[in-house]
């Protein structure tokens, strides 16, 4: 995405409450800039738009939102810091994919949800069939609207996206997925007291191979000297 190009290096977070990519109209949307501490005069940042940017050290609103609200939305401070980007999109229709708007970890459970809901429309439903669709492939269809995808992998990144029977599609969201933290073991809590051991061990095991030898050597030169004495004698 463009939006972070610009950035020197990223060193905030942008979240996202609720975290999904789609909204209706009308829904309020919470950002928050997770920034360092000591951080400050981060402002929220959309592409394409000539708004001034807003402050959110503290968290901003996007308040009633409408389909103009649709961009890429990112963090950036004074001294040319950012955060991730994440992309949202406020439909202009009736159907909207649920989907998470951050990254998710290889081996998590994700649920798509296909939601209907007319305009005027108090309350949401998703409970009609659905056809789903990855990258624009046909992936399979749900008598309950949503989707389950167990134990994800890099094999499920791609643009998803939903189809109503009677009331049309979703936009199409991508999901992103990550790889699962490196975990290094720590070292052995006793690995000092094992390697002194060991090199006392090796101390040891040579000082009685060289005393050993020593004591051999002087039993072979004293039976030496008995012998000489003796051949001397006669």
């Amino acid at each position: 995405m463009e939006a972070t190009s610009l950035c020197l290096f990223i060193a905030a977070t942008l979240s996202i409450k609720p975290d999904k990519s789609q909204f209706f109209r009308y829904e309020h949307i919470s950002l928050s800039c997770e920034a360092p501490v000591n951080s400050s005069g981060w402002t929220l940042r959309k592409n394409a738009s000539s708004e001034m940017p807003k402050p959110c050290d503290d968290g901003c609103m996007l308040d009633d939102v409408y389909p103009e609200d649709s961009g890429v939305y990112w963090c950036a401070s004074e001294e040319g810091k950012c955060s991730n980007a994440v992309n949202i999109t406020v439909a202009a229709g009736v159907v909207i994919l649920e989907s998470p708007a951050l990254p998710v970890t290889e081996g998590d459970t994700v649920t798509l949800r296909c939601i209907y809901k007319e305009r005027l429309a108090k309350n949401p439903t998703s409970d009609f069939s659905t056809t789903f669709y990855k990258d624009g492939e046909f992936i399979g269809t749900e008598p309950a609207g949503k989707m389950i995808l167990s134990s994800v992998s890099r094999h499920h990144e791609g643009f998803y996206r939903c189809k109503h029977p009677e009331k049309g599609q979703s936009e199409q969201s991508w999901l992103s997925v990550t790889g699962q933290p490196s975990n290094v073991s720590p070292p052995h809590p006793n690995l000092p007291l094992i390697l002194v051991c060991t090199i006392l061990l090796f101390i040891l095991y040579n000082a009685i191979l060289i005393f050993a030898i020593y004591t051999y050597r002087r039993w072979a030169r004293a039976g030496a000297d008995v012998k000489n004495r003796a051949s001397d004698q006669y």
